[in-house]
């Protein structure tokens, strides 16, 4: 596996190495590439390629492991931690031989020299910053590296070296590391508040798993006609056909199509589809979900106690608008006014199959309900907020429920 940093440099390795072992060789993932290109390089990869050349694009979400160990960092990224998530890719779950990586770079140059007084002045800041109750942190030390490694402008000061020399670059490195470690503070602070610094704060979030998932595609697959014809390897991977009218919505246009939950089996089986948020089957069940006509915005619902239920976004953001947190939260109303969030009952709800019921509101006191649920999101959203975290809601669905 090669790693370029840009689209040109990964075209000039690529027509290298088909000039020297042949097109059916070499496979290469870029960021233009949609879900089902992608697909295709890696399968072609595991089935007779020798060479996968890939941009940032594939520093994430691709996993070579089952063919692949020799890792060849052709363009070195600033972020340590990008290297890091690029090695991730072969050094995994699944690898029975010892990761290889070789890291080109050009010796003796200058932009050698400043990379290495960068380094050496990060590390000094980073070793500073992760220090959590009086004692260094390693974990809390690779955060900070990649937040500051991130916020650094490395090609600015490396592009400025070559007039400024090494002394007026070297003060610029400090100039720019203070800057940084400033910002890296102020989103320390912000995030204070988030989940990862308060283990109470996530006891009020909504319990969704990776079972919910697959009852949506069972309620989805009967809404549309999809069939399940076999449920193969204890239930991992599934079997369906497609009917006619939803054929020319995906790539492929395939009748068949066998999927999986599990991440293992996704990546070791190249005619499998893993079902996550970038598959094409499951954006062409959200996209029918939330069509309008599809009538699935407000129904009457069975099973939950109460008499309304709403579903909201709830999003918190910085002043340049920039989204820092964002939760799925649900609210439950009852008919004596009384609200909870993100009730179990609900998430134990979604594993069901949905029955619509028969019941409709008094529409007289629909008002006090949704000012209610208002209510409650808008307590949710101010727990968490403070002056540098700022809020917003939208509303996603609403049901009213059979049993007050």
């Amino acid at each position: 596996m090669v790693f370029s940093e840009y689209r040109a440099t990964q075209q000039h390795i690529v027509q290298a190495l088909r000039r020297r072992f042949g097109d059916d060789k070499v496979n290469l993932i870029h960021g233009s590439q949609d879900y089902a290109e992608r697909a295709t390089e890696i399968a072609s990869f595991e089935d007779q390629g020798q060479f996968f050349v890939s941009t940032e694009a594939g520093g994430e979400g691709i996993n070579l492991q089952r063919r692949c160990h020799v890792m060849v960092n052709f363009d070195l990224p600033w972020n340590p931690m990008r290297l890091v998530q690029r090695i991730g890719r072969l050094y995994r779950y699944g690898q029975d031989k010892r990761v290889v990586v070789f890291n080109v770079h050009a010796p003796q140059t200058l932009d050698a020299e400043i990379m290495a007084l960068m380094y050496a002045r990060l590390t000094q800041v980073v070793n500073d910053m992760a220090v959590l109750g009086g004692e260094f942190n390693e974990g809390l030390a690779d955060d900070v590296l990649g937040q500051i490694a991130d916020i650094l402008e490395v090609e600015d000061i490396l592009e400025g070296a070559t007039d400024a020399g090494i002394d007026r670059t070297q003060a610029h490195i400090d100039e720019a590391l203070q800057r940084a470690k400033e910002a890296v503070s102020k989103q320390r602070e912000l995030f204070e508040y988030a989940a990862d610094y308060d283990p109470n704060e996530a006891r009020y979030e909504l319990n969704i798993t990776g079972k919910h998932l697959q009852t949506f595609l069972e309620g989805m697959f009967y809404q549309l006609g999809i069939e399940v014809v076999d449920r193969l390897h204890k239930g991992i991977v599934w079997d369906i056909r497609l009917p006619d009218n939803l054929l020319t919505e995906l790539p492929g246009k395939r009748t068949r199509i066998r999927i999986t939950f599990d991440r293992v089996w996704g990546t070791n089986r190249p005619d499998t589809q893993m079902m996550n948020l970038q598959s094409p089957i499951i954006q062409l069940l959200l996209r029918k979900a939330k069509a309008y006509e599809f009538g699935g915005h407000v129904a009457p619902l069975t099973y939950i106690k109460g008499a309304a239920i709403l579903t909201a976004v709830l999003r918190w953001q910085n002043d340049q608008g920039h989204r820092m947190r964002q939760e799925y939260t649900a609210v439950r109303v009852r008919s004596n006014g009384h609200v909870d969030t993100n009730p179990q009952e609900f998430a134990d709800w979604l594993l069901k199959p949905a029955i619509t019921g028969q019941k409709l509101p008094d529409k007289s006191v629909v008002g006090q309900w949704l000012k209610a649920a208002t209510n409650a999101t808008d307590l949710r959203l101010a727990n968490v907020s403070n002056t540098d975290l700022h809020q917003n809601r939208q509303w996603v669905s609403g049901g009213w429920l059979e049993k007050g």
